[in-house]
């Protein structure tokens, strides 16, 4: 397992329960996430995932795909 990492991504386009449950989805069907706070008033999403497995180019990848652009803001070591 490569180091774990928290990440907080910036994502456009959630208004609703529905989206939040659409981008959890998205994000917990890639392998070496292991978990996902969405924060809807925010419009940020947490990560925390395996760095190898799941680097955050690839959340957020995945984010776009589901169609939330999004962007890392911040990694931390977890």
């Amino acid at each position: 397992m490569s180091q774990p990492r928290q990440t907080t991504f910036d994502v456009q386009g959630m208004t609703c329960g529905s989206c939040v449950r659409h981008v959890r989805d998205a994000v917990t069907a890639l392998d070496g996430v292991v978990d996902v706070d969405v924060l809807l008033r925010a419009g940020t999403v947490v990560v925390h995932h395996d760095a190898g497995r799941a680097p955050s180019d690839r959340v957020a990848a995945a984010l776009d795909d589901a169609g939330y652009p999004a962007r890392p803001r911040r990694v931390d070591g977890v």
